[in-house]
């Protein structure tokens, strides 16, 4: 069976579980290649698959193809996924890892984190605090990446690098949060993506020596479908892919 994808937002065309599979098998020889020029191996890398263009029996072929990590930029979106996902046992009965990857309203909070791997878009204090409460209401505690401007473009989402000291440092004082890491997209003015990448990482690198044992920030999400490779080379952990796995048979 073929599914249109209609977000207007993606590929125009239908796909079809084999292609789904194809197009995954092809993303993973492409991040085990390019983690090998990095010196690691694939392993070390998570692909996280980027499921807000298509709906949930879609994103079940890719889960079926391999990937049990995936992403959503829209709450209503991951709360109606993870509501299918609930209903509706997988074949493979593989667990999926959630992750929420745009920017989170704190009257959205709640809801989002109750089932959530990781989050990499928490770009203020404000919203850490909504988090704090939350997460103690519900017992948990919530995985985080701080999500930079890297490129420090005005209309990106996420704190400039400039203020990641002062942020993780009050982030330092939550008890319901654990930082993991940094999240960063390369700026659609940047002529070479892989100058933003590299920043990120040695921003990274910058905190963990100020910051010693007070922060692992062993996460890198970094890189996505027309970048991802320049990404990992440059040390990303995590690298969020939608469109690419998603290409329509045809195209």
């Amino acid at each position: 069976m073929n599914t249109p994808i209609d977000d207007p937002q993606s590929p125009v065309g239908s796909v079809s579980a084999d292609s789904v599979a194809s197009q995954w098998s092809m993303v993973s020889d492409r991040v085990a290649e390019a983690s090998k020029k990095s010196g690691r191996s694939a392993s070390q890398v998570t692909v996280v698959g980027i499921t807000k263009y298509v709906d949930w029996p879609t994103a079940t072929w890719l889960i079926d193809a391999g990937c049990v990590d995936l992403g959503e930029s829209r709450p209503q979106s991951l709360w109606e996924k993870q509501l299918a996902r609930d209903s509706i046992p997988l074949l493979d009965s593989k667990k999926v890892r959630w992750h929420f990857i745009g920017h989170l309203q704190r009257n959205k909070s709640a809801k989002t984190i109750a089932n959530l791997s990781m989050l990499h878009s928490l770009d203020s204090t404000r919203l850490a605090q909504q988090i704090e409460r939350d997460a103690e209401t519900l017992g948990i505690t919530v995985k985080a990446l701080v999500e930079v401007n890297v490129s420090g473009e005005p209309n990106k989402t996420g704190i400039l690098d400039t203020e990641l000291p002062m942020v993780l440092d009050d982030l330092a004082n939550f008890s319901r949060i654990q930082v993991c890491g940094l999240m960063g997209m390369a700026g659609l003015q940047t002529t070479n993506a892989r100058t933003d990448f590299a920043k990120l990482r040695c921003l990274r690198d910058d905190m963990v020596t100020r910051f010693g044992d007070r922060f692992q920030l062993d996460e890198l999400s970094m890189g996505m479908s027309g970048d991802f490779e320049a990404a990992i080379e440059e040390g990303s952990t995590m690298v969020r892919i939608g469109s690419l796995l998603f290409e329509p048979t045809g195209s």
